[in-house]
């Protein structure tokens, strides 16, 4: 009889143990705690908007999420909210510039967006609450530089949180039909020359070009066979050898193809002229399905099809210009593409 009732105790004082171990397990390792979305950088970069979706209903919109831990979704709604900071943004730059002020990243300006509401609720038996962020005038940003917007959970308004990601940098990503500055999106040269009208030199360029986004519907390239070496290190090279395609209304001969038009990316430091379409040099973006023999996949190439030419002009300290010579240009760029992946 004693050494039943002693089993007896023993297993009471075991499962009271076992009950305590896992109350503190679970209140250790899952605790409710709120946090804002992003990398081991602190940055969330995931996101790309398109350039035409600005005049949609629902505009360019980025997402700032804000999301709670713990091994149960909240039994009880969770009122956050978020501030403006700056503080991610100055270690981003000196961790990553240093003192090359040049290169720094910028925080996106004010005309450039529309604050979200700044006060949220993660609703019970929910994980996470979005902060919509409608993005606009895009073209005026450079597809050159970085740009952030710095937020933070508000301490005052929002307990508890994750003070190891209670603030975090959006990246700002945007494109269009031809570019992104999200992903690298390059134009191999095909069947093209480069002729130097003062001494007919021929160049055959079979290099790739790749395209930053301007505008909804243009596009910044290099110009002809120019170089600017090291992007990093080459803005002063990238203003004077650029040029701008730029797409306009669609062909009624060929629903394919639409009218592009080449200009200088900076008309001080470059003179462009259109030239006379020659054969398939027509001055056009055509959306090229090459059909495979034998019953095969068709491939498909986004393609700028111009005829134009160019010279430098090389300002000098004195105020004036010393024009290079003009090269001719006669291009087929074609980037291959699959637009099932684009519709998705």
């Amino acid at each position: 009889m004693n050494n039943k009732i002693y089993k007896l105790l023993l297993l009471a004082v075991g499962i009271t143990l076992f009950s305590c171990e896992t109350y503190d397990f679970d209140q250790e390792q899952y605790k409710k705690e709120s946090y804002l979305l992003q990398n081991s950088d602190g940055v969330y970069d995931r996101q790309c908007v398109d350039m035409e979706a600005e005049t949609s209903t629902n505009g360019a919109v980025i997402n700032l999420v804000v999301g709670i831990s713990g091994s149960q979704l909240p039994s009880e709604s969770v009122p956050v909210s978020i501030v403006h900071s700056d503080s991610l943004f100055k270690v981003f730059n000196k961790s990553n510039y240093d003192i090359d002020s040049t290169r720094f990243a910028k925080l996106l300006p004010e005309e450039c967006y529309e604050e979200p509401a700044l006060n949220g609720v993660i609703k019970a038996g929910e994980s996470q609450v979005k902060f919509p962020i409608k993005l606009k005038n895009l073209e005026k940003l450079s597809p050159d530089s970085i740009y952030f917007l710095n937020y933070k959970l508000d301490p005052k308004s929002t307990t508890p949180f994750n003070k190891k990601k209670k603030e975090v940098l959006l990246r700002i990503h945007w494109k269009n039909e031809f570019a992104s500055t999200k992903t690298q999106i390059t134009y191999n040269y095909n069947s093209t020359t480069v002729v130097n009208l003062s001494n007919s030199e021929t160049a055959r360029p079979t290099n790739t070009l790749r395209a930053f986004p301007l505008t909804v519907n243009s596009v910044r390239m290099l110009a002809g066979n120019e170089d600017y070496g090291d992007y990093k290190k080459a803005a002063p090279q990238i203003k004077q050898k650029s040029v701008v395609f730029t797409v306009g209304k669609q062909l009624q001969t060929d629903p394919k193809k639409r009218e592009a038009v080449v200009t200088p990316y900076d008309a001080n430091e470059m003179e462009v002229v259109m030239l006379t379409p020659i054969g398939e040099y027509d001055n056009t973006f055509y959306l090229n399905e090459l059909i495979a023999l034998g019953g095969g996949n068709s491939t498909y190439y986004k393609e700028f099809r111009v005829h134009y030419k160019y010279r430098l002009l090389n300002p000098q300290k004195d105020g004036t210009n010393k024009p290079g010579p003009f090269k001719e240009v006669k291009a087929k760029l074609r980037h291959q593409y699959n637009p099932r992946a684009e519709q998705l």
